[in-house]
């Protein structure tokens, strides 16, 4: 059999699929058979991940090709997001917030352009695991997870001409691989995206995606998320409404707090577990310990943890089950 790709055009794209897509494809679909060839590897959410899984999709590449490949591309724990960011504006990686196909390269918020001669686009590589980022001081930066080593990834000066437009990239970049994962179903690769923002949420107003869950889950971003994510999300928020069982903290309390999440525990640079306490006076919304603080919300009443995801099991069974 004879495949013409000469005119077989990638969504988003404006040339004919390139022979190195080709190529990667024919290796990670013979290595399962030969020996002698190997599958790509990716270190990062990139340009050229996209064009193979693209290809992939436009030629009906089989179920267990496509799990395996995912399931080697999220057993990565330095699994990156490439960001691209110029100092006009942002650049995503998955295609045009406002609709389509998932191979578009429009975005999901640009920046917004400026007079002058724009510099050169930047090309930043996020951790999707173990990492939390932050703008500060003018610069950018990141604390590990679970030591809370903090650094600066890129010094005020050189980050001042794109300080005005990262939230929107990395808005984009998130964006682009939720819509296309969701758009071919690796539901791994989708709650590894969803994690990822969630971490950063930790570190509030001074984090990369800030004020941009809007740009992050546009309506084609729900509309393609598989379905147990988009259940898993819905009950986890019906059985963790803040509003209900909610109280605060009284100003003249004395707090300690156990960090039982590696992401506070980080951040406050304790060990997983271990117990602090707040300064005096306390406040009614957040925990200050010396120089690190978040914001802080109570809420009585529920169900645990492992209550929860029973619970969740259960319907996501019933579910299948239908």
């Amino acid at each position: 059999m004879n495949w013409d790709l000469s005119k077989l055009i990638l969504e988003g794209q404006s040339s004919p699929v390139s022979s190195a897509v080709v190529l990667q494809w024919l290796d990670l679909v013979y290595s399962r058979i030969d020996r002698e060839r190997r599958p790509p590897k990716f270190s990062s959410l990139s340009e050229e991940l996209r064009s193979l899984l693209l290809f992939m999709d436009a030629v009906g590449t089989c179920g267990p090709v496509l799990d395996a490949f995912e399931a080697s591309l999220t057993a990565l724990p330095s699994l990156a997001l490439a960001v691209t960011v110029g100092g006009g504006g942002a650049e995503g990686a998955g295609g045009n917030a406002a609709g389509g196909a998932p191979g578009g390269a429009d975005g999901a918020g640009g920046g917004g352009g400026g007079g002058g001669e724009a510099p050169p686009p930047a090309h930043i590589e996020l951790m999707l695991c173990d990492h939390i980022y932050y703008l500060v001081d003018g610069g950018l930066g990141s604390m590990s997870i679970p030591s809370g080593a903090r650094f600066e990834m890129v010094k005020a000066q050189e980050f001042a001409p794109y300080n005005a437009y990262f939230r929107d990239a990395v808005a984009a970049a998130l964006e682009g691989w939720l819509y296309l994962a969701g758009w071919l179903q690796l539901v791994a690769l989708v709650r590894r995206l969803v994690q990822f923002y969630k971490g950063q949420l930790i570190s509030t107003l001074i984090g990369v995606i800030a004020n941009r869950t809007a740009a992050v889950f546009t309506r084609r971003v729900l509309e393609c998320l598989p379905r147990e994510v988009l259940v898993e999300g819905f009950l986890t928020g019906c059985m963790n409404d803040p509003a209900v069982g909610q109280v605060t903290i009284a100003g003249s309390s004395k707090l300690h707090v156990n960090l039982t999440s590696p992401e506070t525990a980080a951040w406050f640079v304790k060990e997983r577990g271990a117990q602090i306490e707040g300064d005096s006076p306390i406040q009614v919304d957040a925990l200050q310990v010396g120089d690190r603080r978040l914001p802080m919300r109570v809420r009585l009443g529920g169900l645990s943890l492992s209550a929860q995801q029973e619970e969740i099991g259960q319907v996501l069974r019933q579910l299948d089950a239908e």
